[in-house]
């Protein structure tokens, strides 16, 4: 004997079978057709000259359905058991949000919004350093590797294009067919360490690469404050340089070469080589006396100015270099400057568009 299920089903969302349901589809008629007549009699609006604006019209759970919610609703996507239970499709909604969130930042550290501490105290670091100060931070996500030569020649091939001074093809600093050798001297490592950190790559290379993954350059506030992961200290790892070996590559110990990423001790956060390797491009223009002026939150630097800031010291500096807060800057690619994205946790939930499959980034 068959014994028929359809009609006994029941929603795991609000727990009501598909005959429950019927008020529910008549209230999604009605908002539904309600929006629509918004819609309708706002779209003659937009082209009038400006004028008092009536408040924006908004739509809830309790007082509208909203056109994500209704598309849903009516897509073969929704469960059939569910039929028109909105809790569902506040279900499918979030998880679409976490799925997007998840594979956006995953790889990246995240830092939550507070107030951080900048520069150097009074009879330490440079003069650009100072006043030493605090700043205010959202929360933002922050690469926890230094961005490679695999990912970014990835990047190349897939864009056609923001090719490293040392593979410009027919380029004076090509380490192949170049007159200029100024990159020879790592031909070994970028040829051949795929997971070395990427150098040879200008300013504007590494925001559109960063543009590309729908992320951006930190500023140099966000950078200042995932380097020290917490501390005051010189480093984030104390005062001590003698201790600088453990989490980085420099001077003493790089053999003048770069080295691949994730090979030293991170910080607190997760974060490798904040210290050392290469240099980091951050989105700040360089300004020695900004600190004087700079605003407290989300400081966004210089408004004017030749050169970008750069963060972190490299392979190529002693301990001093690799200070938390020690700033340089520079306007052209250089064999030791790379770099890491960051995105604002505000930037991270994708608008979701009717009919749309969740997001891939």
């Amino acid at each position: 004997m068959t014994t028929r299920h359809d009609s006994k089903k029941i929603c795991p969302h609000c727990g009501r079978s598909p005959a429950d349901g019927r008020k529910t589809a008549l209230y999604i008629f009605l908002s539904t057709l309600a929006l629509g007549t918004v819609f309708l009699f706002a779209s003659p609006l937009r082209n009038k000259p400006a004028g008092p604006q009536a408040p924006a019209v908004t739509t809830s759970y309790t007082g509208g359905l909203s056109p994500e919610k209704a598309d849903y609703i009516a897509s073969s996507r929704a469960d059939k058991s569910c039929q028109s239970c909105l809790a569902a499709a506040d279900a499918f909604l979030t998880e679409k949000k976490t799925a997007a969130l998840h594979e956006k930042t995953k790889g990246m550290s995240y830092i939550t919004p507070g107030e951080y501490h900048m520069g150097s105290p009074d009879g330490l670091g440079d003069p650009d350093e100072h006043p030493e100060r605090s700043v205010t931070i959202d929360a933002f996500y922050i690469d926890q590797h230094e961005i490679t030569i695999a990912e970014y020649m990835k990047f190349v091939a897939d864009s056609g294009g923001n090719h490293p001074e040392w593979g410009k093809p027919e380029g004076k600093f090509n380490i192949d067919t170049g007159g200029e050798k100024y990159y020879k001297h790592l031909s070994s490592q970028l040829k051949t360490c795929a997971d070395c950190p990427i150098v040879g790559v200008t300013f504007r290379n590494a925001e559109d690469y960063c543009r590309a993954k729908n992320k951006r350059l930190p500023t140099e506030a966000e950078w200042e404050t995932a380097a020290r992961s917490g501390s005051n200290s010189a480093f984030s790892f104390g005062d001590d340089p003698s201790e600088a070996g453990d989490y980085a590559w420099y001077e003493k110990n790089s053999g003048e070469n770069l080295h691949q990423v994730g090979q030293k001790k991170p910080n607190s956060l997760g974060i490798y080589d904040m210290h050392g390797n290469v240099w980091e491009w951050v989105s700040d223009l360089y300004d020695k006396e900004y600190y004087a002026y700079a605003q407290k939150r989300n400081p966004q630097g210089a408004e004017t100015g030749r050169e970008h800031v750069i963060r972190g010291g490299s392979w190529a500096f002693d301990a001093t270099y690799l200070r938390s807060a020690n700033r340089a800057s520079s306007e052209r690619a250089n064999d030791d400057i790379g770099f890491r994205c960051a995105v604002s946790k505000s930037e991270i939930s994708p608008a979701i568009t009717p009919n749309a499959e969740p997001e891939k980034f």
